[in-house]
């Protein structure tokens, strides 16, 4: 697997193995958290001649004073990645592993799962917002305006169970490199 899924597989097993114990990791020391949204993710990969690969865990986004950060968690709740943007650039964090940085997010994980994710876009996605792009197509709203569906590039993306804060649930569907990938995040509402 040559996609987002392998490195969200891998990170999921070590941590699974390694870190079953661990309680996540709080946000970066200094950094006050504008915004917090978390849930559950699932990953689905699959290609030809290929067995579909399969990842799910919990995630935390935050959006801080000078960036933003996600947070990548086992289903026992050990922090396994760690992505940090700021206008200096993107960071990667992962247990036993090198820290690694580039200057976006996007090119970061580009070249850590080897293929483009689109990744410099969840601070928008996560709540239900869209930049005017000219990549941006087939863009389709609900009666209150907000955005439901749109595709960028390879992505077809869709937003769902809006509540107060954003869209509760987003479905990422893209075909990358021959890999089918299927990503949804289900967004905890506050009550």
């Amino acid at each position: 697997m040559t996609s987002w899924a392998r490195w969200v597989g891998a990170a999921v097993l070590a941590g699974v193995i390694g870190l079953a114990g661990c309680a996540s990791t709080p946000p970066v020391p200094n950094e006050l958290v504008l915004k917090e949204r978390q849930g559950r993710f699932a990953v689905q990969s699959s290609g030809p001649f290929q067995e579909p690969q399969a990842v799910q865990g919990g995630f935390v986004w935050r959006r801080l004073t000078s960036g933003w950060q996600l947070d990548l968690n086992s289903p026992l709740g050990a922090t396994l990645a760690r992505l940090t943007v700021s206008p200096t650039g993107a960071s990667l964090e992962q247990p036993d592993a090198p820290d690694r940085r580039a200057a976006s997010a996007s090119a970061l994980l580009a070249e850590v799962v080897g293929a483009p994710v689109p990744v410099d876009a969840l601070e928008d996605w996560i709540d239900g917002r869209i930049k005017d792009d000219s990549r941006v197509t087939s863009l389709k709203r609900d009666e209150l305006g907000r955005v439901v569906s749109f595709a960028q590039g390879v992505w077809r993306v869709r937003f769902a169970q809006y509540g107060q804060a954003g869209p509760g649930r987003i479905d990422i569907n893209g075909n990358q490199q021959g890999q089918n990938i299927k990503l949804r995040l289900v967004v905890d509402q506050p009550v």
